[in-house]
């Protein structure tokens, strides 16, 4: 990394990658990078599917734009960390080593890839071309802070968030490919930045969300890109509806006890575990 302290600069790169085109996909991640690592980032968050595009028909399309750890994607984007002495966290279709594919994202860092999150929530018709995630919400220790993933509409399920909240995650990447919401009123934010920033309020962690740009088979992408601190506010612009970088200065070890001592309430240390109902069916199904 390029500083000496716990501080840290975390761009989020909007690209628009091409649906089952591996190489031009990743070519475009690889600028993003690039153009990133010139704006001093330490970290730089990719969006889902970045190796490959997202709106697969079904299984046996993705099949041919999945692959491992040691595939094109990863050696790219680990050649570039290594280079430029920073951290990638980027969003592939896995080819797991049980034969499955999965949505997933890498943390990569200049020693190579760190940890793996597979998406535990799948959208609407992912679940034809991917298999729901089996490792749950994994947190890894890194020079910045604890830090853990998760991949666009788990910011819709609030156990997603908490689950890293309570593994004391400092910082949570999230790639992502935002949609418009046709319920959305026009005087509002997204609902992406809504669930966005009240995952970061109630688990008190920074959050860097990715999202792409771009059109595939009729889906239009909203960019949108943010980065939210722990208290819930965004820190810098949004991205725009185009190819954009976004970046803020964080620093999420740093600041751990002082953003964790609010006189007043401790959203994490405040729960009553005791009196929330778990492992129960949803009553309205």
């Amino acid at each position: 990394m390029r500083t000496t302290t716990s501080a840290i600069r975390v761009a989020c790169a909007q690209t628009d990658p091409v649906l089952g085109d591996i190489a031009a996909s990743t070519a475009a991640s690889v600028d993003a990078i690039r153009t990133a690592a010139d704006a001093g980032a330490d970290v730089v968050v990719l969006p889902e599917c970045a190796s490959s595009g997202w709106a697969f028909a079904d299984e046996a399309e993705a099949r041919p734009a999945a692959q491992g750890l040691d595939g094109e994607t990863i050696r790219a984007w680990h050649a570039e960390a290594r280079e430029r002495d920073l951290w990638v966290c980027g969003g592939f279709a896995e080819l797991g080593d049980d034969g499955r594919i999965y949505n997933s994202s890498a943390l990569v860092s200049p020693d190579g890839v760190e940890s793996v999150y597979r998406k535990v929530h799948l959208w609407n018709t992912e679940h034809d071309a991917f298999t729901p995630g089996d490792r749950g919400f994994p947190v890894v220790e890194t020079p910045f802070g604890r830090v853990g993933m998760l991949i666009c509409y788990d910011a819709w399920i609030p156990e997603s968030f908490r689950s890293l909240g309570l593994q004391g995650a400092d910082l949570v990447l999230a790639p992502s490919d935002w949609v418009p919401n046709p319920r959305q009123p026009e005087h509002l934010p997204p609902s992406a930045h809504i669930v966005t920033m009240a995952g970061a309020q109630a688990n008190q962690c920074y959050v860097a969300s990715a999202s792409r740009v771009g059109t595939e088979r009729g889906t239009t992408f909203i960019g949108a890109s943010i980065i939210v601190d722990p208290f819930g506010w965004p820190l810098t612009r949004p991205g725009t509806d185009g190819v954009d970088l976004i970046w803020a200065d964080i620093d999420p070890l740093g600041t751990r006890e002082s953003r964790l001592a609010d006189p007043f309430n401790r959203p994490l240390g405040d729960r009553r575990a005791d009196a929330y109902a778990t492992g129960m069916e949803d009553a309205r199904r």
